[in-house]
Order: structure tokens, then sequence, then C-alpha cells
């Protein structure tokens, strides 16, 4: 019979984990050393890499790996299509938060992240032990490269 501490002893034992504690990848607030505590203490680390280039990536991974033998996952957000902006929409939207508090800069809404596919060969080039998402699904041919790639063993 399957339940949930059955379930979370099957992934502690998949993984390595002394406790069914994962981090949650947020983008911008999992440092290394949060992520090395927390697999220094049984748990799986994390990283939300929506706004990290490759490089940082990298460097993230090396600095996790540097510090614990414990797993941790990488998480990217699935990118939307392109939003289709108006800028006198914009403006109309600025000014009426205006009224509730700071001033919103016309270049907000410009925000470009890194790109997705490079972002994906780092992941396939790293081999985390976890790889997650968040609002939509990584494509089927990089589903099917970190099945490859994945550790004979592991999922």
């Amino acid at each position: 019979m399957s339940t949930p501490l059955n379930r979370a002893a099957q992934s502690c034992a998949l993984y390595g984990l002394k406790a069914p504690i994962l981090l949650a990848p947020m983008a911008s607030a999992c440092p290394a050393s949060l992520s090395i505590a927390v697999a220094n203490a049984g748990g799986m680390g994390a990283m939300g890499a929506l706004a990290t280039p490759p490089a940082g990536i990298r460097a993230w991974v090396e600095e996790v790996r540097a510090g614990t033998t414990g797993p941790f996952q990488l998480n990217l957000w699935i990118p939307d299509p392109p939003a289709r902006r108006d800028g006198d929409v914009e403006a109309a939207m600025r000014a009426f938060l205006a009224g509730w508090g700071p001033e919103v800069a016309a270049a907000a809404g410009d925000l470009r992240l890194p790109d997705f596919d490079a972002q994906c060969e780092i992941f396939l080039t790293l081999k985390p032990a976890v790889v997650s998402s968040i609002m939509g699904v990584f494509p089927e041919a990089v589903v099917t490269r970190l099945k490859d790639r994945a550790t004979p063993g592991q999922p």
C-alpha cells in the first residue's frame, strides 16, 4: 500500500537523503551556501535558475559540489511566448500604480531572460540529481537527452 510516509522513504532511498527535505528552487533565493547546508543536513539542495545564465549555473553547481556530496536539483521556468506589448497601456498602468507606491520605471517590462536552450544544455552537461520545471514542461528532445544522460539507477 502506498502511503505518504512510504513514498517519502522511497524518495529518500532513491536519492540518498537522510530526511525528506527538499529546498524549494526559488529564483535568486537559493545561494549555494544554503543548498550545501541543506544537503549536508541530509536533504536535497536546489537552484531556481530562471534568470541565471549558463556560466552562473555552472559556478553555482561547482560551489555546491565543492561543499557537499549531497544531491541537488536545478529548476527552470519554461518560457512563455513573447508578450505583445502596448506602450500606451503600460504608461497608463505605471501612472495608476504611481498612486499606490513608488514610481515604476518605463523599462520595468524590458527584462530579458537568459537563452532557455543554453540553460538546458548546461543542465545536460552538469547532470544534477534532479531537473525540474515550473509553468510548463521541457521540450520532448530535452527530456529524452536528460534521460539518456541520467546516472544508472537514477530516474
